[in-house]
Protein backbone atom coordinates (compact mmCIF):
# COMPACT_ATOMS: atom_id res chain seq x y z
CA UNK A 1 0.00 0.00 0.00
CA UNK A 2 1.18 3.39 -0.31
CA UNK A 3 0.16 6.47 0.62
CA UNK A 4 1.50 9.95 -0.67
CA UNK A 5 0.94 12.95 1.73
CA UNK A 6 2.28 16.52 0.04
CA UNK A 7 3.00 19.42 2.29
CA UNK A 8 3.62 17.85 5.46
CA UNK A 9 5.25 19.52 8.25
CA UNK A 10 6.63 17.23 11.04
CA UNK A 11 5.11 17.93 14.52
CA UNK A 12 8.57 17.73 15.39
CA UNK A 13 9.72 20.30 13.44
CA UNK A 14 6.06 22.36 14.09
CA UNK A 15 7.68 22.60 18.38
CA UNK A 16 10.79 23.51 17.45
CA UNK A 17 9.79 26.54 15.02
CA UNK A 18 7.02 27.42 17.84
CA UNK A 19 9.39 27.30 20.57
CA UNK A 20 12.22 29.26 18.07
CA UNK A 21 9.86 31.96 17.92
CA UNK A 22 8.94 32.29 21.44
CA UNK A 23 12.56 32.54 23.03
CA UNK A 24 13.47 34.80 20.00
CA UNK A 25 10.56 37.53 20.66
CA UNK A 26 11.25 37.45 24.41
CA UNK A 27 14.75 37.88 24.06
CA UNK A 28 14.14 39.74 21.34
CA UNK A 29 11.92 42.33 22.98
CA UNK A 30 14.32 42.34 26.54
CA UNK A 31 17.16 43.65 24.30
CA UNK A 32 15.25 46.12 22.19
CA UNK A 33 14.74 48.21 25.46
CA UNK A 34 18.19 48.70 24.97
CA UNK A 35 19.11 52.03 22.68
CA UNK A 36 20.17 50.83 19.17
CA UNK A 37 21.11 54.86 18.89
CA UNK A 38 22.21 57.85 20.38
CA UNK A 39 21.14 60.36 18.04
CA UNK A 40 19.63 63.85 19.65
CA UNK A 41 17.31 64.18 16.49
CA UNK A 42 15.87 61.17 18.15
CA UNK A 43 14.29 64.14 20.97
CA UNK A 44 11.67 64.54 18.56
CA UNK A 45 8.71 62.98 16.62
CA UNK A 46 8.56 59.27 17.46
CA UNK A 47 12.74 59.27 17.02
CA UNK A 48 14.55 57.60 14.62
CA UNK A 49 12.42 55.94 11.56
CA UNK A 50 13.71 52.77 10.83
CA UNK A 51 13.22 50.68 7.17
CA UNK A 52 11.27 47.89 7.02
CA UNK A 53 13.78 46.10 5.11
CA UNK A 54 15.64 42.80 5.94
CA UNK A 55 18.40 40.63 4.92
CA UNK A 56 20.30 40.99 2.02
CA UNK A 57 18.09 44.43 1.02
CA UNK A 58 20.12 45.92 3.24
CA UNK A 59 22.76 45.96 1.25
CA UNK A 60 21.13 47.00 -1.37
CA UNK A 61 20.29 50.34 -0.02
CA UNK A 62 17.30 48.74 1.87
CA UNK A 63 15.29 48.23 -2.11
CA UNK A 64 12.45 45.98 -1.34
CA UNK A 65 8.91 46.96 -2.40
CA UNK A 66 9.40 45.54 -5.85
CA UNK A 67 11.89 42.70 -5.52
CA UNK A 68 10.97 38.73 -5.28
CA UNK A 69 13.26 35.71 -4.33
CA UNK A 70 12.75 32.68 -3.07
CA UNK A 71 16.10 32.50 -0.69
CA UNK A 72 15.49 35.68 1.17
CA UNK A 73 12.07 37.01 3.27
CA UNK A 74 11.05 40.31 2.51
CA UNK A 75 8.69 42.02 4.54
CA UNK A 76 8.72 45.37 3.00
CA UNK A 77 5.86 44.10 0.72
CA UNK A 78 3.90 41.35 1.94
CA UNK A 79 2.69 39.85 -1.61
CA UNK A 80 6.24 38.82 -2.01
CA UNK A 81 5.84 35.92 0.25
CA UNK A 82 4.31 33.79 -2.64
CA UNK A 83 7.94 33.33 -3.76
CA UNK A 84 8.69 31.01 -1.67
CA UNK A 85 9.53 27.57 -2.52
CA UNK A 86 6.46 25.35 -1.23
CA UNK A 87 8.56 22.74 0.04
CA UNK A 88 10.28 25.59 2.16
CA UNK A 89 10.87 26.92 5.73
CA UNK A 90 12.81 30.20 6.10
CA UNK A 91 14.37 31.76 8.96
CA UNK A 92 15.97 34.92 9.58
CA UNK A 93 17.56 36.53 12.47
CA UNK A 94 19.62 39.92 11.74
CA UNK A 95 22.20 42.03 13.80
CA UNK A 96 23.34 45.93 13.46
CA UNK A 97 26.42 48.47 14.75
CA UNK A 98 26.64 51.81 14.18
CA UNK A 99 29.48 54.03 14.68
CA UNK A 100 28.06 58.20 14.65
CA UNK A 101 30.13 60.88 15.21
CA UNK A 102 28.03 64.55 15.75
CA UNK A 103 28.92 67.88 15.11
CA UNK A 104 27.15 70.79 15.97
CA UNK A 105 27.31 74.45 14.76
CA UNK A 106 30.39 75.30 16.92
CA UNK A 107 32.11 72.33 14.99
CA UNK A 108 32.15 70.32 18.64
CA UNK A 109 32.30 66.86 18.16
CA UNK A 110 31.32 63.47 19.84
CA UNK A 111 31.73 59.86 18.51
CA UNK A 112 29.32 57.01 19.85
CA UNK A 113 29.14 53.35 19.23
CA UNK A 114 25.76 51.56 19.51
CA UNK A 115 24.64 47.75 18.78
CA UNK A 116 21.89 45.30 18.82
CA UNK A 117 19.87 42.42 17.52
CA UNK A 118 17.89 43.98 14.97
CA UNK A 119 15.10 41.96 13.69
CA UNK A 120 13.92 38.20 13.14
CA UNK A 121 11.27 36.21 10.89
CA UNK A 122 9.93 33.18 9.57
CA UNK A 123 8.10 32.83 6.05
CA UNK A 124 6.50 29.10 5.16
CA UNK A 125 4.23 28.09 2.57
CA UNK A 126 0.31 27.06 3.07
CA UNK A 127 -0.77 25.99 0.15
CA UNK A 128 0.72 25.99 -3.47
CA UNK A 129 -0.76 29.34 -3.97
CA UNK A 130 -0.59 30.73 -0.19
CA UNK A 131 2.37 31.56 2.06
CA UNK A 132 2.74 33.13 6.04
CA UNK A 133 5.12 35.05 7.59
CA UNK A 134 5.80 36.35 11.43
CA UNK A 135 7.90 37.94 12.90
CA UNK A 136 9.42 41.43 14.93
CA UNK A 137 10.94 44.59 13.96
CA UNK A 138 11.54 47.53 15.13
CA UNK A 139 9.78 50.73 14.17
CA UNK A 140 11.58 53.80 15.90
CA UNK A 141 14.98 54.15 18.15
CA UNK A 142 15.16 56.77 20.87
CA UNK A 143 18.63 57.43 22.11
CA UNK A 144 20.16 60.33 23.65
CA UNK A 145 22.29 61.84 26.40
CA UNK A 146 23.82 65.42 26.06
CA UNK A 147 24.23 68.97 28.15
CA UNK A 148 24.02 72.40 27.79
CA UNK A 149 25.39 74.69 29.59
CA UNK A 150 24.15 78.50 29.95
CA UNK A 151 23.74 81.72 31.99
CA UNK A 152 20.91 84.04 33.64
CA UNK A 153 21.93 87.79 35.53
CA UNK A 154 19.56 87.59 38.08
CA UNK A 155 19.52 91.40 40.56
CA UNK A 156 20.66 91.38 43.61
CA UNK A 157 18.31 91.53 46.76
CA UNK A 158 20.90 93.15 49.07
CA UNK A 159 21.35 96.77 46.42
CA UNK A 160 17.70 96.52 45.59
CA UNK A 161 18.66 95.20 41.90
CA UNK A 162 21.20 97.65 41.26
CA UNK A 163 23.96 95.19 40.48
CA UNK A 164 23.21 92.02 39.18
CA UNK A 165 25.00 88.27 40.02
CA UNK A 166 25.40 85.50 36.91
CA UNK A 167 24.33 82.61 37.53
CA UNK A 168 25.34 79.40 35.87
CA UNK A 169 23.04 76.57 34.52
CA UNK A 170 23.12 73.06 32.90
CA UNK A 171 20.64 71.51 30.85
CA UNK A 172 20.62 67.58 30.66
CA UNK A 173 18.61 66.27 28.13
CA UNK A 174 17.68 62.51 28.25
CA UNK A 175 16.15 59.65 26.15
CA UNK A 176 15.46 56.12 25.80
CA UNK A 177 12.76 53.50 24.45
CA UNK A 178 11.42 53.22 20.73
CA UNK A 179 8.34 51.25 19.29
CA UNK A 180 8.65 47.94 17.77
CA UNK A 181 6.16 45.54 15.43
CA UNK A 182 4.93 41.54 15.70
CA UNK A 183 3.51 41.06 12.79
CA UNK A 184 1.85 38.19 10.81
CA UNK A 185 1.52 38.30 7.44
CA UNK A 186 -0.32 36.33 4.38
CA UNK A 187 -0.14 36.38 0.59
CA UNK A 188 -1.85 34.57 -2.18
CA UNK A 189 -1.24 34.72 -6.08
CA UNK A 190 -3.98 35.89 -7.94
CA UNK A 191 -4.10 33.75 -11.35
CA UNK A 192 -0.49 33.07 -12.80
CA UNK A 193 1.71 36.71 -12.41
CA UNK A 194 0.05 38.66 -9.64
CA UNK A 195 0.29 38.74 -5.65
CA UNK A 196 -1.57 40.33 -3.10
CA UNK A 197 -0.49 40.12 0.39
CA UNK A 198 -0.98 42.18 4.12
CA UNK A 199 0.81 42.32 7.21
CA UNK A 200 -1.33 42.54 10.32
CA UNK A 201 1.07 44.11 13.25
CA UNK A 202 0.75 45.38 16.50
CA UNK A 203 2.98 48.08 17.26
CA UNK A 204 4.06 48.34 21.20
CA UNK A 205 6.53 50.50 23.11
CA UNK A 206 7.22 53.24 25.09
CA UNK A 207 9.38 56.27 24.76
CA UNK A 208 10.84 58.32 27.89
CA UNK A 209 12.19 61.91 27.97
CA UNK A 210 13.86 63.33 30.87
CA UNK A 211 15.10 67.15 31.00
CA UNK A 212 16.91 68.24 34.06
CA UNK A 213 18.10 71.73 34.84
CA UNK A 214 20.57 72.57 37.54
CA UNK A 215 21.70 75.89 38.74
CA UNK A 216 24.57 77.23 40.86
CA UNK A 217 24.61 77.11 44.34
CA UNK A 218 24.18 80.89 44.39
CA UNK A 219 20.23 80.25 43.41
CA UNK A 220 19.07 79.05 46.98
CA UNK A 221 16.89 76.34 47.11
CA UNK A 222 15.90 76.51 43.41
CA UNK A 223 18.86 74.78 42.11
CA UNK A 224 17.47 72.26 40.02
CA UNK A 225 13.64 70.64 38.33
CA UNK A 226 13.51 67.32 36.59
CA UNK A 227 10.86 66.73 34.83
CA UNK A 228 10.10 62.54 33.21
CA UNK A 229 7.62 62.44 30.32
CA UNK A 230 6.50 59.21 28.82
CA UNK A 231 4.50 57.89 25.82
CA UNK A 232 3.13 54.01 26.04
CA UNK A 233 1.64 52.70 22.77
CA UNK A 234 -0.12 49.67 21.67
CA UNK A 235 -2.28 49.57 18.71
CA UNK A 236 -2.83 47.40 15.60
CA UNK A 237 -2.17 48.68 11.78
CA UNK A 238 -2.26 46.70 8.63
CA UNK A 239 0.63 47.34 5.48
CA UNK A 240 -0.99 46.19 1.94
CA UNK A 241 0.45 45.14 -0.63
CA UNK A 242 0.44 44.06 -4.64
CA UNK A 243 3.29 43.33 -7.05
CA UNK A 244 3.14 41.69 -10.50
CA UNK A 245 6.11 39.30 -12.17
CA UNK A 246 5.87 39.20 -15.77
CA UNK A 247 8.26 37.76 -18.01
CA UNK A 248 9.70 39.19 -20.68
CA UNK A 249 11.17 36.62 -22.24
CA UNK A 250 12.63 33.17 -21.27
CA UNK A 251 15.30 35.00 -19.20
CA UNK A 252 13.96 38.17 -18.31
CA UNK A 253 11.77 39.48 -15.74
CA UNK A 254 10.17 42.68 -14.42
CA UNK A 255 8.22 43.21 -11.43
CA UNK A 256 6.38 45.65 -9.96
CA UNK A 257 5.79 46.36 -6.38
CA UNK A 258 3.11 48.65 -4.22
CA UNK A 259 2.12 48.96 -0.77
CA UNK A 260 0.20 51.36 1.55
CA UNK A 261 -0.59 51.77 5.47
CA UNK A 262 -3.84 54.13 5.99
CA UNK A 263 -3.32 57.01 9.33
CA UNK A 264 -3.46 55.67 12.51
CA UNK A 265 -4.48 56.86 15.98
CA UNK A 266 -2.44 55.13 18.22
CA UNK A 267 -3.65 54.17 21.67
CA UNK A 268 -1.78 54.69 24.55
CA UNK A 269 -1.04 57.35 27.51
CA UNK A 270 1.03 60.21 27.89
CA UNK A 271 2.72 60.78 31.60
CA UNK A 272 4.48 63.64 33.03
CA UNK A 273 6.00 64.13 36.09
CA UNK A 274 7.57 67.01 37.49
CA UNK A 275 10.02 67.51 40.40
CA UNK A 276 11.40 70.64 41.93
CA UNK A 277 10.36 72.09 44.76
CA UNK A 278 6.80 70.95 43.98
CA UNK A 279 6.29 67.30 42.64
CA UNK A 280 3.38 67.80 39.86
CA UNK A 281 2.15 64.36 38.33
CA UNK A 282 -0.45 64.21 35.28
CA UNK A 283 -1.46 62.43 32.34
CA UNK A 284 -2.38 63.55 29.44
CA UNK A 285 -4.74 61.89 26.58
CA UNK A 286 -2.51 63.43 23.69
CA UNK A 287 -3.29 62.30 20.21
CA UNK A 288 -0.28 60.35 18.51
CA UNK A 289 -0.67 59.06 15.05
CA UNK A 290 1.31 57.25 12.65
CA UNK A 291 0.71 58.54 8.60
CA UNK A 292 -0.81 57.61 5.47
CA UNK A 293 2.48 55.54 4.08
CA UNK A 294 2.27 55.00 0.25
CA UNK A 295 5.30 53.41 -1.89
CA UNK A 296 5.92 51.98 -4.98
CA UNK A 297 9.10 49.97 -6.95
CA UNK A 298 10.27 48.08 -9.84
CA UNK A 299 12.66 45.59 -9.83
CA UNK A 300 14.35 43.88 -13.47
CA UNK A 301 16.44 40.55 -13.08
CA UNK A 302 18.10 38.66 -15.58
CA UNK A 303 18.50 34.69 -14.92
CA UNK A 304 19.13 34.22 -10.86
CA UNK A 305 22.31 36.24 -11.60
CA UNK A 306 21.00 39.96 -11.88
CA UNK A 307 18.59 42.34 -10.16
CA UNK A 308 18.33 45.78 -10.21
CA UNK A 309 15.76 47.96 -8.27
CA UNK A 310 14.07 50.97 -7.25
CA UNK A 311 11.54 52.05 -4.74
CA UNK A 312 9.96 55.29 -3.57
CA UNK A 313 7.80 55.37 -0.09
CA UNK A 314 6.07 58.61 1.39
CA UNK A 315 4.56 59.13 4.47
CA UNK A 316 1.91 61.84 5.20
CA UNK A 317 3.34 62.87 8.48
CA UNK A 318 2.16 66.62 8.09
CA UNK A 319 -1.12 65.39 8.58
CA UNK A 320 -0.46 63.24 11.49
CA UNK A 321 -0.97 64.89 14.83
CA UNK A 322 1.42 64.35 17.45
CA UNK A 323 1.07 66.03 20.92
CA UNK A 324 -2.29 66.96 19.33
CA UNK A 325 0.07 69.25 17.11
CA UNK A 326 0.35 68.76 13.27
CA UNK A 327 2.94 71.22 12.37
CA UNK A 328 5.74 69.69 14.15
CA UNK A 329 6.98 66.99 11.58
CA UNK A 330 6.91 67.09 7.76
CA UNK A 331 5.82 64.74 4.98
CA UNK A 332 8.63 62.23 4.20
CA UNK A 333 10.05 60.91 0.85
CA UNK A 334 12.20 58.02 0.84
CA UNK A 335 14.30 56.61 -2.74
CA UNK A 336 16.11 53.81 -2.96
CA UNK A 337 18.45 51.91 -5.48
CA UNK A 338 19.90 48.36 -5.07
CA UNK A 339 21.56 46.17 -7.01
CA UNK A 340 22.66 42.37 -6.60
CA UNK A 341 25.07 40.37 -8.97
CA UNK A 342 26.10 36.44 -8.62
CA UNK A 343 28.14 35.22 -10.69
CA UNK A 344 26.22 31.41 -10.76
CA UNK A 345 24.32 30.81 -7.98
CA UNK A 346 25.07 27.08 -8.98
CA UNK A 347 28.60 26.54 -9.37
CA UNK A 348 30.14 24.64 -7.56
CA UNK A 349 32.90 27.18 -7.38
CA UNK A 350 32.37 29.24 -4.06
CA UNK A 351 33.21 32.54 -4.96
CA UNK A 352 30.88 32.06 -8.06
CA UNK A 353 27.90 31.56 -5.67
CA UNK A 354 28.67 34.50 -3.96
CA UNK A 355 26.51 37.47 -4.24
CA UNK A 356 27.87 41.22 -4.30
CA UNK A 357 24.99 44.02 -3.46
CA UNK A 358 25.35 47.38 -3.84
CA UNK A 359 22.72 50.32 -3.15
CA UNK A 360 21.87 53.67 -2.27
CA UNK A 361 19.31 56.00 -0.70
CA UNK A 362 18.21 59.55 0.14
CA UNK A 363 15.47 60.83 2.58
CA UNK A 364 13.46 64.47 2.52
CA UNK A 365 11.17 65.62 5.48
CA UNK A 366 10.20 63.97 8.89
CA UNK A 367 11.59 66.47 11.24
CA UNK A 368 11.18 70.22 11.34
CA UNK A 369 14.40 70.24 13.16
CA UNK A 370 16.45 69.10 10.43
CA UNK A 371 17.30 70.73 7.21
CA UNK A 372 14.91 70.97 4.87
CA UNK A 373 15.29 69.14 1.06
CA UNK A 374 17.40 66.28 1.24
CA UNK A 375 18.22 65.63 5.09
CA UNK A 376 19.84 62.67 5.04
CA UNK A 377 21.59 59.65 2.55
CA UNK A 378 23.70 56.80 2.90
CA UNK A 379 25.40 54.46 0.37
CA UNK A 380 25.66 50.70 0.81
CA UNK A 381 27.10 47.45 -0.17
CA UNK A 382 27.49 43.76 1.06
CA UNK A 383 28.20 40.14 0.64
CA UNK A 384 26.32 36.87 0.98
CA UNK A 385 28.38 33.94 1.75
CA UNK A 386 26.23 30.68 1.04
CA UNK A 387 26.50 27.63 3.30
CA UNK A 388 24.82 24.26 3.42
CA UNK A 389 24.84 24.21 -0.37
CA UNK A 390 23.07 27.20 -1.59
CA UNK A 391 20.20 26.91 1.48
CA UNK A 392 21.77 29.08 3.87
CA UNK A 393 22.73 32.54 3.22
CA UNK A 394 25.31 34.91 5.77
CA UNK A 395 25.00 38.36 4.98
CA UNK A 396 27.05 41.17 5.39
CA UNK A 397 26.46 44.46 5.18
CA UNK A 398 28.10 48.00 5.30
CA UNK A 399 26.59 51.76 5.19
CA UNK A 400 27.85 54.71 5.44
CA UNK A 401 25.82 57.91 5.67
CA UNK A 402 25.11 61.57 6.92
CA UNK A 403 22.21 62.85 8.33
CA UNK A 404 21.43 66.79 9.24
CA UNK A 405 23.39 68.97 7.37
CA UNK A 406 23.31 67.44 4.00
CA UNK A 407 23.44 70.49 1.29
CA UNK A 408 25.23 72.93 3.11
CA UNK A 409 21.61 74.51 4.63
CA UNK A 410 22.33 74.14 8.09
CA UNK A 411 20.10 75.50 10.42
CA UNK A 412 20.87 77.29 13.94
CA UNK A 413 21.89 74.57 16.65
CA UNK A 414 21.73 71.80 13.86
CA UNK A 415 23.97 68.92 14.22
CA UNK A 416 25.50 66.81 11.33
CA UNK A 417 25.60 63.40 11.81
CA UNK A 418 28.35 61.23 9.96
CA UNK A 419 27.88 57.03 10.63
CA UNK A 420 29.26 54.05 9.61
CA UNK A 421 26.62 51.24 9.86
CA UNK A 422 27.59 47.27 10.16
CA UNK A 423 24.73 44.28 9.43
CA UNK A 424 25.20 41.02 9.83
CA UNK A 425 22.23 38.53 9.39
CA UNK A 426 21.79 34.70 8.54
CA UNK A 427 19.09 33.36 6.21
CA UNK A 428 17.89 29.73 6.85
CA UNK A 429 15.94 27.80 4.06
CA UNK A 430 15.25 24.29 5.47
CA UNK A 431 13.63 21.57 3.72
CA UNK A 432 10.33 20.81 6.24
CA UNK A 433 7.59 20.57 3.56
CA UNK A 434 8.19 17.07 2.07
CA UNK A 435 6.42 14.57 0.85
CA UNK A 436 6.01 11.16 3.01
CA UNK A 437 5.50 7.83 1.24
CA UNK A 438 4.43 4.13 3.06
CA UNK A 439 5.01 1.30 1.31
Amino acid sequence: MKKNNNNILSKKNVAKSLLLATLLFCSHTIIFAQNNTNSPYTRYGLGELTNYSSGKNKSMGGTAIGMRNKGSINMANPASYTSIDSMCFMFEVGMMGKVSNYTNSQNAQKTSFTGNIEFFNMQFPLEKWLAGSIGLTPYSYIGYDFPETGSIEVPNSADNGATYSTINFTKNFKGSGGLHQAYIGLAGRCGKYISIGVNAYLLFGSINHTRQITYDAAFGDFYSTLQNSKISIVDFNLRYGIQGHFPINKNHYLTIGAIAETKNRLSGKYTVETSGVDTISSKNGKDFYTPLSIGAGISYSYKNQLVVGVDAIWQNWEDAAFFSIQDTIQDRLRVTLGAEYTNDPYSKDYYKRMAFRLGANATCGYLNQLSKGVNQFGITFGLGFPARGNRTMINVGFEYGRMGNILGNQLTHSITENYFKFTINASFNEIWFFKRKFE
